[in-house]
């Protein structure tokens, strides 16, 4: 049987021939097995009734649009039918996404796979009977969050960790202070890149990748007696007077490296936020320049969001690089 007259529930997307459809044995509603299996169940589960039918429950779903259709600051939430502000990117009750595009978008699927599907809250959290996790946590979608930026448009733009990155913007707005950022602290240049801030993301890479060659480099020149140092009769050796002028400017240049590596990792880690805020702002500023009022959502995905493999990428390429030098300079001392 063919479904191409119908959309799926779930993703809202028209059949196509060769789709994996799967049939709710007790509505007959059509849904992509992808998206039953994400959804946990059938998307009308909770109206199942002798009687009912998806087809019925479509044409419901159209007349209550159109009895809404005279108020124009309103907008139905087509999964549980309440009302929320025109302005609203998520249902205030249930937490569904209210843009047709939204309803694809792979955190909504991933965080319904098998997490609270009962419930029908899209990101893991709520339970029955009371309101979903605010992905904009409890900002207005037309509050400003930065310079000329709307939390909507900001939301847009982050893509990946929306809530923690509204949080902290709503911080910097306010207090000027944001948070320590972990991923920033252990990733440094990668970080950056994968947020794509490529420009700070390669000056970083290849500050860790210089230092890291620098240090195996004067350790390889004086494996001999380096190797047979721990830090404190090093430290002793230094103090006491203990080394020639050559050993010295070794141990001190080995320092000064290790400490430039990690004095950029703290520093990555107490601005990354920072940084990305001013990133965001001006990213978002330019793309509205550029854009029609309905090309701008669209663009604010594209052009925003992470570049994971870019990421990856070059921090594979860091490592490797790293590696190969340090067994080159190995077999060269």
């Amino acid at each position: 049987m063919e479904f191409t007259q119908y959309t799926c529930p779930v993703c809202d997307k028209r059949f196509e021939n060769g789709d994996d459809v799967v049939v709710c044995p007790e509505c007959g509603a059509p849904h992509h097995r992808e998206c039953f299996e994400n959804n946990g169940k059938c998307f009308y589960e909770d109206r199942h009734a002798p009687g009912f039918s998806f087809e019925n429950a479509d044409k419901a779903d159209g007349d209550n649009d159109e009895s809404e259709s005279d108020s124009p600051d309103l907008v139905i939430c087509p999964k549980c039918k309440a009302s929320n502000e025109k302005t609203s990117f998520y249902c205030g009750t249930c937490g569904y996404p209210l843009n047709s595009e939204d309803r694809t978008n792979q955190q909504y699927s991933q965080a319904n796979n098998g997490r609270n599907s009962a419930q029908g809250t899209p990101f893991g959290f709520g339970s029955a009977g009371n309101p979903a996790f605010d992905p904009l946590v409890g900002l207005d979608s037309e509050e400003e969050i930065a310079d000329n930026v709307k939390v909507g448009e900001a939301a847009k733009f982050i893509g990946k960790s929306t809530p923690y990155y509204l949080m902290v913007f709503n911080r910097i707005k306010k207090f000027g202070s944001g948070k320590f950022n972990f991923s920033a602290f252990l990733f440094s240049g990668a970080y950056f890149i994968y947020r794509k801030m490529y420009v700070p993301g390669i000056i970083m890479m290849l500050v860790m990748i210089g230092t890291n060659l620098g240090t195996t480099a004067i350790t390889m020149a004086n494996y001999n007696w380096m190797n047979e140092l721990g830090y404190t009769d090093m430290f002793n050796g230094v103090y006491r007077g203990g080394f020639n002028s050559d050993q010295m400017t070794a141990i001190f240049l080995t320092a000064g490296l290790n400490i430039l590596r990690y004095a950029v990792m703290v520093l990555s880690g107490i601005f990354a936020n920072k940084i990305y805020y001013k990133h965001c702002t001006k990213r978002i500023n330019q793309i509205k320049n550029e854009s029609t009022e309905s090309e701008l959502n669209k663009n604010l995905e594209t052009k925003g969001g992470v570049n994971l493999p870019m990421a990856i990428s070059f921090f594979a390429a860091y490592f490797v690089i790293y590696q190969l030098s340090g067994l080159y300079l190995m077999f060269q001392s």
